[in-house]
């Protein structure tokens, strides 16, 4: 039997030791999740507390995917080349009785364990029958996210029952039940997105591996040399990005108006403001307004700490700013206008001040504090001036731009929503200007004016003109070329 298991990396590694209630390990083709969770099973066989009765160390595991045949194909195959035929296969694959696979082994210390697994096809077994009857002691599900978020519910009630008090005292069992998941980078849409991205219950960690091109890529050395290059071959960006990039899928409606946003660059769990240093809030105005807290690091790195969205005004986005300045988080913290859409400035003969008068009067911004209206409205600029920062790299490497994983709508829209709306007819044919979706569209928009700020501005204008004079000498070249 080979059980000679080494880690495909450090994420991998860290995944396989991992004893969480729910942990979940996302990654490129070919980076070993597979073969990392079926080594998992057989070391959570091994640190099992040994049976009162038997002496042992029993564990018995559901393994579930969306259909049987990919289970047997796949999934089956797999653990028994890993297994090398060790163990017993038997059930009668139907809808009452699973597959199982037992196996026994000996441990250094003199134990044995008795790995059980039982087999369950979505789409031939009856999950929620054989859910109200089963004892299990873990489960893993394979390619989570291919199955429907109702399955890990019922799952996560039948764990810690096998092999029963009568084996193994309940206060002993903390820590030896619960279950895990594995799968390519779902779209921002999937459940798994939302549960391990965004809700994050106690309990569940995510586990992302790095990209299949990035220089710490998991497995390559298993891998054939090439194999990502060749695997890109005709394949579409979406494709691409989620099964070779390990980025989080987009709608196939649309594109993101940003490709150079990377989601396990450019975003970070849960940013802090930092002391010291002051808190800029950019502002999307209308009727549904959008604000950005925004704070510059010294050594140039922009951070996004927050977002707030509304649909009542400036008056009840003044309401919701002032509780978030007034929380714990941001104590001590001195927080300031930043910039603004500049036809917040304007107002007709009705109006006893503009938007932006009367939010800074509402938030009591004066002076230097006031928020101001960014240096333009043009569309090109103020997606560039954040497509310079997210191209821009601080110190080390790290990002130029990082959003807090706190910003869900802004991080969704650089992920997905915030998009360019695909056209009639065939072929790729885009809208020229991003599709107006709330909140999406209006806290990116917040996001725009605020890299405006602080430079940001004279540097698009400055790329601009560069590129210009540029494409002149180009042109100042080709003439007299011509004249030769």
């Amino acid at each position: 039997m080979n059980l000679n298991f080494v880690p495909p990396g450090p994420v991998a590694n860290a995944f396989f030791l991992d004893r969480s209630p729910f942990a979940g390990l996302m990654g490129p083709m070919g980076s070993a999740k597979t073969s990392t969770c079926i080594m998992k099973l057989a070391r959570i066989a091994a640190e099992m507390p040994v049976s009162r009765i038997t002496g042992e160390r029993l564990c018995k595991i559901g393994v579930v995917r969306n259909t049987f045949a990919d289970l047997k194909r796949t999934t089956m195959k797999s653990i028994d080349q890993w297994f090398q035929s060790s163990g017993v296969w038997g059930g009668g694959g139907s809808s009452s009785e699973p597959p199982f696979f037992k196996v026994g082994f000996k441990l250094p210390d003199g134990t044995v364990a008795r790995l059980w697994l039982d087999f369950v096809g979505l789409d031939t077994h009856n999950i929620e029958q054989l859910a109200k009857g089963w004892e299990i002691s873990w489960y893993w599900m394979n390619e989570m996210d291919l199955m429907p978020m109702e399955v890990k519910d019922m799952l996560d009630g039948r764990v810690g029952r096998y092999p029963g008090a009568a084996h193994i005292e309940p206060e002993r069992l903390k820590g030896f039940y619960g279950g895990f998941g594995d799968y390519n980078a779902p779209d921002i849409e999937n459940w798994v997105y939302h549960l391990l991205e965004e809700v994050k219950p106690e309990g569940h960690k995510l586990f992302r591996q790095p990209s299949g091109l990035a220089p710490n890529a998991e497995n390559v050395q298993n891998l054939p040399d090439g194999y990502y290059d060749r695997m890109m071959v005709g394949k579409p960006d979406w494709w691409i990005r989620r099964n070779i990039l390990n980025q989080y899928g987009f709608s196939r409606d649309g594109k993101p108006v940003y490709p150079e946003y990377r989601d396990d660059f450019h975003c970070a769990d849960k940013l802090d403001p930092v002391q010291g240093l002051v808190v800029k809030v950019d502002l999307d105005q209308g009727l549904r307004p959008a604000a950005i807290f925004r704070q510059t690091m010294p050594n140039g790195q922009i951070r996004i700490l927050d977002e707030l969205f509304c649909e009542s005004g400036a008056v009840g986005l003044c309401e919701m700013m002032r509780q978030l300045i007034g929380s714990d988080r941001y104590a001590g913290i001195k927080v300031i206008g930043g910039r603004c859409d500049p036809a917040a400035n304007a107002r007709d003969a009705n109006d006893a001040e503009s938007w932006v008068d009367c939010v800074n009067r509402l938030m009591g911004w004066t002076g230097a504090q006031r928020v101001r209206v960014a240096d333009t409205n043009d569309p090109g600029r103020r997606q560039g001036a954040v497509r310079h920062r997210l191209k821009t790299n601080v110190d080390d490497g790290r990002p130029g731009l990082l959003i807090s994983s706190r910003c869900r709508m802004l991080r969704k829209g650089f992920n997905s929503h915030y998009r360019l709306k695909k056209q009639g007819g065939s072929g790729e044919n885009f809208a020229d200007t991003p599709e107006k979706i709330f909140p999406y569209a209006d806290v990116h928009d917040a996001l725009q004016y605020g890299a405006l700020d602080d430079g940001g501005y004279e540097e698009v204008v400055g790329r601009e003109q560069r590129k210009v004079r540029a494409m002149g000498n180009g042109i100042r070249k080709a003439k007299v070329e011509v004249r030769l």
